[in-house]
């Protein structure tokens, strides 16, 4: 496994606070486990999307495994309901600061 950015970490210490230990425990083993999971943009996006709850991390992490492309798609777009009118609104492929379109 890759060292994670410090983006990442710094986001993970904001958003899991006290469970922070056990959020990065659970994000080693899947991206040990996982090696298609050790992407920064993939890793920004379960961040996201947990809401700052350990079982929601693990819930997008499970997620990710069965199709990272899931994750991208409700971290980054807005109307995804609709087929032509969805949009881009997040690049987690930037830093968490950076990451607006």
């Amino acid at each position: 496994m890759k060292e994670l950015p410090k983006d990442i970490v710094e986001e993970m210490r904001i958003r899991f606070d006290s469970d922070f230990n056990n959020a990065n425990k659970i994000l080693t083993e899947y991206l040990n486990k996982y090696d298609y999971l050790n992407s920064d943009r993939i890793i920004r996006c379960v961040i996201f999307l947990a809401n700052d709850e350990i079982q929601s991390f693990k819930s997008f992490l499970e997620s990710a495994k069965g199709d990272p492309r899931d994750v991208i798609w409700w971290a980054e777009y807005d109307n995804r309901d609709s087929l032509n009118n969805n949009k881009r609104v997040r690049d987690f492929s930037k830093p968490f600061k950076e990451n607006t379109i």
